[in-house]
C-alpha cells in the first residue's frame, strides 16, 4: 500500500447500526474530497463478533437511502488484534469502544471517538439507534454527519504530513 494511503476503520459493537453508517457516510465524505479521494480506504467493525458476514440493519440502510448516501459499506466484521493493528486511525462510537479497542490493539494506533471530531460535544457517545425507529436513526446519521468537516480536516492533515515525509 503506498505511503500516501490512510487505513481507517470505525467501530462500533456489533457492526450493523453506527459504524457501518459512518463508514458509508466516511466513504462519500472521501470520495467527495479531491485531496482524499483514493487516498483513505474506511472500513468498519465491531467490538463484539455477533453478526460478522451480515449486512448492515435494515434501518440503517433505510436511513442512509433518505439522506442519499447509497454506498454500501462491509459486511459486518470483528475487531480482533490483526484488523485493529493495520489501521492507521482507529474512530469509536462510544468510550466503551475506547478502552475495548485500546486493550486489543498490539500496536500505536491513534484511536479516538467519532464525536471528539464535533465543534463542541456533548458527550463522547454516539447513542446507538438499534432499538429505535426511524427518527433514531435518522438522528444517529445526524450525529455522524455533524462531525464531518473537522474529521475529513484531520484526514488532510494527515495525510499532508506523509507526504511531507516522503
Amino acid at each position: 500500500m503506498p505511503e500516501s494511503t490512510l487505513r481507517v476503520a470505525v467501530i462500533c459493537t456489533g457492526n450493523i447500526c453506527r459504524s457501518p453508517m459512518a463508514e458509508v457516510l466516511l466513504s462519500h465524505l472521501v470520495a467527495s474530497d479531491a485531496d482524499l479521494n483514493g487516498h483513505v480506504i474506511v472500513t468498519s467493525a465491531g467490538t463484539a463478533n455477533w453478526h460478522v458476514g451480515e449486512e448492515m440493519d435494515p434501518r440503517a440502510r433505510a436511513a442512509l437511502d433518505r439522506a442519499g448516501l447509497l454506498g454500501e459499506g462491509s459486511p459486518a466484521a470483528y475487531a480482533d488484534h490483526a484488523y485493529l493493528d493495520a489501521q492507521d486511525l482507529i474512530i469509536v462510537m462510544t468510550g466503551e469502544h475506547l478502552v475495548d479497542v485500546r486493550e486489543r490493539l498490539r500496536g500505536e494506533t491513534e484511536v479516538r471517538t467519532w464525536r471528539s471530531f464535533h465543534e463542541s460535544p456533548s458527550t463522547l457517545d454516539v447513542v446507538d439507534p438499534f432499538y429505535g425507529g426511524p427518527a433514531e436513526f435518522d438522528a444517529c446519521l445526524a450525529t455522524l454527519r455533524a462531525a464531518g468537516p473537522r474529521l475529513t480536516s484531520e484526514l488532510r492533515q494527515r495525510l499532508g504530513a506523509r507526504w511531507d515525509e516522503v
